[in-house]
């Protein structure tokens, strides 16, 4: 029987809508809506068209639109990663929902607006304390404002235009850099906060201390001044519609120095701040009046109008969409697991794995009797059956037990069960594997414990196949802990991963050996897969492999311990 013969379940639905499919939705809305503003608004008020290329106006609208969401999707992410640096770990999708809807009340004075909105959706979704929440949402802002700075002085010195105001700007945003500086920032900011927030969480806040720390800060302003320098783009592609001469650095300075005011002000959506400062700006390089007015009205629209209206819509999602808090995961998706990852990769990596363990089993001399612990559909405990071993398989999910007897053709091959609670006696098997389960229990404790109870229902002298991702590549780690939670629904952005030069921390059993396998991304075509395996090949074999994507760790139960 061949591999393809064994995975040829045909899928029997489409997968839960992804994270990054919701957002795609709701900003082509947003656009959308804001597109039919402007042309309303600028009808409404015009007797003439005035200028002679007026037409161009919409697709640069569109596209500075588009630059606003790119930019709103990078602060997400931003978003994402100081709550996690907050000891806050929610699904991702929730953590989305929560950032996004606080944009629709821009327009209030203070952030009152935005932070209560986030405090409320992350206290539903997510139980996250208000007192994190309000935290956070401090630091995106002064993040905000140093790499708004950071910009505008650039700018400015690119253009020989340094100022007092540029000084002042550069010397508050280098203090940031110095961490005691910001650990300061941080206490006055629990201190000024907490009590209000006390009242809603009680003795319920979070260590927020990482927030201070280097590996916090400079990863986020990096991503701030990309987010930033994103609406700038748009300014300039807007206002060089008329045809009068405004270059992208001076657009870059012009968007910076305002919006950098208008976050220190707080001044809400940048009302009285923003749009005078790029009047001013467009006046000074010659633009009429009447078009220094349209290009301003287009920015506010495509930034602020933008975000608002995609907050308005996130704030609708939020109310009619249950939190993935308490929900069972995996029931959820279990009709659609396997089509979330494409079939050569599914097919390839079915084979590789089997393959491994069954060279491992009879070099090391073991045993033919075997568990798959968490099997999911039961594509691996089929393999195994095939090659000749005497696997059953547990998972905790009853969606994917039902679809696994399905694949295996026995209902009393695979039943219902944990990693933390095996129901098994002791000592009943001779190896077992375990394949991208223990990333997803909630804490260390947790995988320390499933480790006692894998080994326990171990033979002495047998084996434990711990499959895993491996993020021991710091960009794997990031496209895994947020791209494709992002993009796909196996994984919700809570994982923990184990790295395999540091299992020692889960567990005494002794490490025998580690293979690691896999570089091609999986969403590499199958026929540029066949043609780059020599390659994938040669890594896997050099000293690079430890960052490859997945790895095998085989472990084995003392022999002189029950």
């Amino acid at each position: 029987m061949t591999v393809r013969e064994i995975d040829s379940t045909p899928p029997v639905a489409r997968p839960p809508r992804a994270m990054a499919w919701v957002l795609l939705l709701a900003s082509a809305s947003a656009v959308l809506l804001i597109g039919l503003i402007a042309t309303g608004l600028i009808f409404a008020n015009l007797d003439a068209w005035p200028g002679p290329s007026g037409w161009t106006l919409w697709p640069q609208l569109l596209a500075a639109s588009g630059l606003t969401v790119v930019s709103l999707s990078l602060r997400s992410l931003r978003w994402i990663f100081l709550l996690r640096r907050s000891e806050t770990r929610i699904p991702i999708r929730d953590a989305y929902i929560g950032y996004l809807a606080g944009l629709s009340l821009l327009f209030a004075p203070l952030l009152l607006g935005e932070v209560a909105v986030r405090a409320a959706i992350n206290r539903v979704r997510g139980g996250v304390p208000v007192t994190t929440t309000v935290v956070v949402n401090i630091w995106e802002r002064a993040l905000d404002a140093a790499a708004l700075g950071l910009i505008a002085v650039a700018a400015g010195a690119w253009l020989g235009r340094v100022t007092a105001w540029n000084v002042a700007l550069l010397a508050a945003t280098l203090l940031t850099l110095a961490a005691p500086m910001r650990r300061l920032c941080l206490r006055l900011a629990l201190a000024g906060i907490h009590p209000v927030t006390r009242r809603f969480d009680g003795d319920r806040a979070r260590p927020l201390d990482r927030l201070a720390n280097s590996a916090t800060w400079l990863p986020a302003l990096a991503a701030s001044l990309v987010a930033w320098v994103l609406p700038g783009v748009g300014f300039w592609l807007l206002a060089g519609v008329w045809g009068h001469p405004f270059g992208l650095v001076d657009a870059e300075h012009a968007y910076a120095s305002s919006s950098t005011l208008s976050v220190l002000a707080i001044a809400p959506g940048g009302v009285l701040i923003a749009g005078t400062q790029m009047l001013a700006s467009l006046s000074a390089h010659g633009v009429p009046d009447a078009l220094s007015v349209l290009t301003v009205v287009g920015v506010r629209l495509a930034t602020v109008g933008v975000s608002m209206v995609l907050g308005g819509a996130f704030v609708l999602i939020h109310l009619r969409s249950a939190s993935a808090l308490g929900s069972s995961h995996f029931d959820e998706i279990a009709d659609t697991y396997d089509v979330q990852i494409p079939e050569a990769m599914r097919i390839a990596l079915l084979a590789r794995k089997t393959s491994l363990m069954r060279d491992a089993i009879n070099a090391q001399g073991a045993g033919r009797k075997g568990l798959d612990v968490g099997c999911g559909q039961g594509a691996y405990v089929t393999r195994m059956r095939a090659l000749g071993f005497d696997v059953t398989g547990i998972d905790a999910s009853d969606g994917q037990v039902a679809i696994a007897r399905q694949r295996v053709g026995q209902t009393d091959v695979v039943t219902t069960g944990s990693v933390l609670d095996i129901p098994a006696p002791a000592e009943t098997f001779d190896f077992l594997y375990i394949i991208n389960v223990l990333h997803h229990l909630p804490t260390f404790g947790d995988q320390r414990r499933a480790f006692g109870e894998l080994l326990r229902v171990l033979k002495p002298g047998g084996l434990v196949f711990v499959h895993e991702i491996n993020t021991r590549n710091i960009l794997f780690r990031f496209y895994m802990g947020y791209v494709f939670p992002s993009l796909n629904c196996i994984d919700e952005g809570v994982e923990r991963w184990l790295l395999p030069h540091r299992l020692a921390q889960y567990t005494e059993a002794a490490v025998v050996d580690i293979r690691y396998f896999t570089f091609l991304p999986d969403f590499v075509p199958r026929p540029l897969g066949r043609l780059l395996a020599p390659l994938e090949r040669m890594i896997e074999a050099s000293p690079l492999r430890v960052y490859s994507a997945h790895y095998m760790a085989i472990l084995r139960k003392d022999s002189s311990r029950p």
